[in-house]
């Protein structure tokens, strides 16, 4: 291979990793929030680069160790290298058994590592131990226009060990490359890079199996709203209604400013669609930032509320007494970016002049979907973290770990109640940690806490409902989203503790 040819394609890779960790690092050095996964700290991250640049390097055969090349066979000399202990210890798997390895993950040239655990992991174990990884090949039989590409799929499975990085790689040209890094390496150095083998392999048949373990990861994650045939604001602005027009308060509106409104709403063209993903943190109750119509009928409550921009929504609740026992949330956009600010001047609410959008700004109606709230059950799984309650006594907070006992009654709950979409409701507290807040969650709760999670737990005294309230690391923030709680009996114990 020219040697040209290998400096490109190193040089690529550099560029690459090197433009990942700063389009991805923020937030005093977290990556972004990755579904079942433990966040990476810089260190680590640095550790993935390096192995992605010797990934790419090992394919284009071009590195070894302290000096030792690649031979015309594909193979480091075998009279200087000692033979790995970690890719003999499974004889069905030429790099060992990964059920003894504390690995991590990733898919993509872009991609953060993902540490799985518990059933996850346990299928990902067994595919990667019993796949067919085919036979070693030689690195100067891979084709040249292999080594041109640049447009490529790839997974990487990586775990460390005595300070030594172990890198499996996956591409999709159907080779797969191992070798093992020290783990304190300088970017982009090749020298210290040792146990290179590149093996052939079917590639759709890795990915498949893959997917199926941890889902389509490539998938659109795009919410498109979906037109709606008229406007589902209508039967409820026929009602006896009061209004917040985004003030502190409710009143009652005029004949005149009903028919304005009502006509504001009917000359819209609306789409709906599953707004729970990003607007959980929604207000149902009298604030400035949102416009709020309640209407009550019998035991049921529904309210219409707006932001300053193209987006609404109708949140409608069934209580017998203080209880829900049935609610219905549905959002919608639609194409007028003002449409809340021409809210505020039909009813003389005063907003900042940028508040304003002008003519020929875009209309936002499709977004990116937030990524999901970790699951809480893996987090109470992991032995890293400090399971903790807090408590509020005489304006000082005291702070107590669990014992093993409750922390296994608390996992044992939330492994069959996982936290769902499907069971979000909006803010009817006026914010965590508010007066409203505390009155009805009361003033202690359960954190989580480690290197990669910060998550706190309160619980409803009525038991009707969890807040997790977490870091974002970098995206929102903190951000809080509250869910109905079901089989609250499950939790006597823990609302014995949280007195």
């Amino acid at each position: 291979m020219p040697k040209d040819t290998k400096e490109r394609i190193i040089a690529a890779c550099e560029n690459s990793v090197r433009n990942i960790a700063i389009s991805k690092t923020d937030n005093d050095g977290y990556t972004d929030h990755v579904f079942n996964a433990e966040r990476i700290k810089p260190k680590n991250r640095l550790i993935r680069s390096i192995s992605a640049v010797a990934a790419c390097a090992v394919i284009a055969g071009s590195i070894g160790t302290t000096g030792y090349l690649i031979n015309r066979s594909g193979k480091v000399p075998t009279a200087d290298i000692e033979e790995t202990t970690e890719a003999a210890a499974c004889m069905s798997c030429p790099f060992g058994d990964f059920g003894t390895y504390d690995f991590t993950v990733s898919h993509g040239q872009d991609s953060e590592k993902v540490k799985y655990e518990g059933e996850t992991r346990d299928k990902i174990v067994e595919f990667l131990n019993s796949f067919n990884w085919g036979e070693e090949v030689p690195a100067d039989d891979i084709p040249e226009e292999v080594l041109e590409e640049k447009d490529f799929d790839m997974y990487a499975v990586q775990w460390i060990k005595d300070d030594i990085v172990y890198n499996v790689a996956v591409f999709d040209m159907g080779y797969a490359s191992y070798c093992e890094i020290p783990e304190h390496l300088d970017e982009g150095e090749a020298a210290g890079v040792s146990n290179v083998k590149i093996f052939r392999i079917d590639y759709e048949a890795f990915d498949k199996g893959m997917r199926e373990i941890i889902g389509d990861d490539t998938d659109d994650n795009t919410i498109t709203p979906e037109l709606c045939e008229k406007s589902p604001f209508t039967d409820l602005l026929a009602t006896d209604y009061e209004i917040s027009p985004y003030t502190l308060d409710y009143q009652t509106p005029s004949q005149e400013q009903r028919d304005q409104l009502a006509e504001l709403f009917e000359s819209q063209t609306w789409y709906e669609f599953d707004g729970t993903v990003n607007y959980y943190g929604w207000a149902v109750q009298p604030n400035r930032n949102n416009l709020t119509i309640k209407y009550t009928e019998g035991a049921t409550v529904t309210y219409i509320s707006a932001d300053f921009r193209n987006t609404a929504c109708i949140y409608s609740a069934t209580y017998d007494g203080d209880t829900i026992v049935d609610d219905d949330w549905r959002f919608y956009k639609c194409e007028d970016m003002n449409f809340g600010v021409k809210i505020c001047d039909m009813f003389g609410t005063s907003i900042p002049d940028s508040f304003r959008c002008s003519e020929d700004v875009p209309v936002e109606m499709e977004e990116e979907a937030d990524a999901p709230v970790t699951s809480v059950f893996e987090d109470l799984s992991n032995k890293d973290n400090d399971i903790t309650l807090n408590k509020y006594v005489n304006y000082n907070w005291e702070e107590e770990k669990l014992t093993d006992e409750q922390i296994d009654k608390l996992k044992k709950y939330f492994e069959t109640h996982e936290l769902k979409n499907e069971d979000i409701v909006p803010d009817m507290w006026r914010g965590y940690g508010s007066k409203e807040f505390c009155e009805s969650f009361g003033n202690n709760f359960i954190m989580i806490s480690g290197d990669n999670t910060f998550k706190d737990l309160s619980f409803s005294n009525d038991r009707q409902f969890i807040a997790v309230h977490y870091d974002t690391y970098g995206k929102h923030g903190f951000d809080t989203k509250i869910y109905k709680l079901h089989d609250a009996d499950q939790l006597d114990f823990l609302y014995e503790i949280l007195g």
